[in-house]
């Protein structure tokens, strides 16, 4: 089951690791994670073999949430978190304790959530047991403020498995991740678009989606997917779920970084009532939020095979209204494995009068702009439909069927959107919008 593991030293980890532990610290490990290693529960009674660690954000930018794998057990077990400063001293030590719950082939999931995080902070973290057993250690850095200017990346399905085999898209995932916070170090957090994985309950390719090492270091947000979603719940932790929307896999859910509102929606539930109740609530929780983004699997204005989908356009139908009358300026969307961008959409029509500035930025934009990514893995890609679809919304429909990836530019007014090919880190497209009158 385990995947063959290369032994990989990246530039950013070396470069961590001499800023912070310039002086040594003998107990904590950083560098290479062996993530997916859960052929066998561990022999050592000291070490705990904890495994599909997903590290994500939490309800706004001082929390992360945790979820992991570990051999079978009714432990509930303990995230242990560590403040260190830059010479790698440890600086205090917080313990937050995990839930614990029976998942397949005979593996136990945990879940846990960590708070009062500080900006321009050194953390490490692990799991144990609550007893004598603890993990290998990780680590991660916040950023510098939380002002309202960050970065995120945004990546299409990944779908380990759809493609030429496991490991392959493995390895693509894995490059496509490695390029894009090599190119934006100072990233916040990621946002997987969904399909993680290409059979829900295939471990072999968990193990490829959790490949890349930079997972364990940068928070990843990851949405629900048709692929996936059977077993969403037992690998990912996302915050705020607010039970509605809900089926076997979680709800709808949201949270806030910096200045902006995220609501995530679990596209495989088509109730739009409860999808509106979802994104009334998180609005009316977070009424100063400048920026309103909504991310979701499926993809309600795309160029691909799924364009025309019943279940896609009955989303088009009952949610555009919603976003509409909710203000929302953005929805980054999965799904159809290609690359759109539309143009401004209200009531379901493009905004034909828009302002730009001497940049090329549409000021303060009416409608939402709604943007699909393509595969980050290079697993699959779908043919494109005619373009009488697609053309009367899309400003931008490329099938270049090769990996991209996008990097989300937030400030206090405005929001920039740049999607780059993996191989050669050239721009594809790139957009954004100015709000003038954000502060009033």
């Amino acid at each position: 089951m385990m995947l063959n593991r290369k032994y990989r030293t990246k530039i950013l980890f070396a470069t961590l690791l001499l800023t912070f532990f310039a002086t040594g610290c003998t107990n904590e490990s950083t560098t290479e994670t062996i993530v997916g290693d859960s052929a066998s529960a561990t022999k050592d009674p000291t070490k705990l073999d904890a495994f599909y660690i997903a590290f994500s954000p939490g309800s706004d930018e001082t929390e992360r949430t945790f979820s992991w794998h570990t051999p079978k057990t009714n432990k509930e077990g303990f995230v242990e978190l560590r403040l260190l400063d830059e010479e790698g001293n440890v600086l205090s030590t917080e313990i937050f304790e995990a839930t614990v719950a029976d998942t397949q082939s005979g593996y136990s999931t945990h879940e846990a959530s960590v708070s009062g995080l500080e900006p321009n902070q050194f953390y490490t973290y692990r799991f144990g047991d609550g007893y004598r057993a603890w993990s290998e250690s990780y680590s991660f850095r916040t950023q510098e403020a939380w002002d309202g200017a960050f970065n995120l990346l945004f990546f299409g399905d990944p779908q380990i498995g759809a493609g030429d085999g496991t490991q392959i898209d493995a390895d693509g995932w894995d490059k496509t991740v490695t390029v894009a916070t090599e190119m934006f170090p100072d990233t916040d957090f990621l946002v997987s678009a969904g399909d993680q994985v290409n059979i829900a309950n295939n471990l072999n390719q968990y193990d490829g989606y959790f490949f890349p090492e930079e997972l364990t270091f940068y928070p990843i947000m990851t949405l629900i997917g048709n692929h996936d979603y059977t077993p969403f719940a037992d690998y990912f932790n996302p915050p705020n779920e607010t039970g509605l929307g809900a089926d076997d896999a979680g709800s709808d859910f949201y949270f806030t970084y910096g200045n902006t509102l995220f609501i995530a929606l679990n596209t495989q539930r088509n109730n739009i009532e409860e999808h509106r109740e979802a994104m009334e609530l998180a609005v009316a929780e977070n009424p100063e939020a400048t920026h309103r983004i909504v991310l979701m699997h499926k993809s309600i204005y795309s160029s691909a095979d799924h364009a025309r989908d019943e279940d896609v356009l009955a989303f088009r139908d009952g949610l555009v209204p919603v976003f509409d009358e909710l203000d929302i300026d953005v929805a980054l969307m999965g799904h159809d494995h290609v690359y759109v961008r539309t143009y401004q959409i209200k009531g379901d029509a493009v905004v034909e009068e828009i302002a730009y500035d001497e940049a090329g930025a549409a000021v303060d934009p009416e409608g939402t702009l709604y943007l699909t990514g393509n595969s980050a893995s290079d697993s699959k890609y779908y043919d494109m439909q005619d373009s009488s679809v697609y053309e009367r919304y899309a400003a931008v429909a490329l099938q270049l069927e090769e990996p991209t990836f996008m990097n989300v530019e937030v400030t206090d007014d405005s929001l920039t959107f740049t999607t780059y090919k993996t191989a050669d880190q050239s721009v594809v497209d790139a957009y954004s919008i100015v709000k003038v009158d954000s502060g009033e």
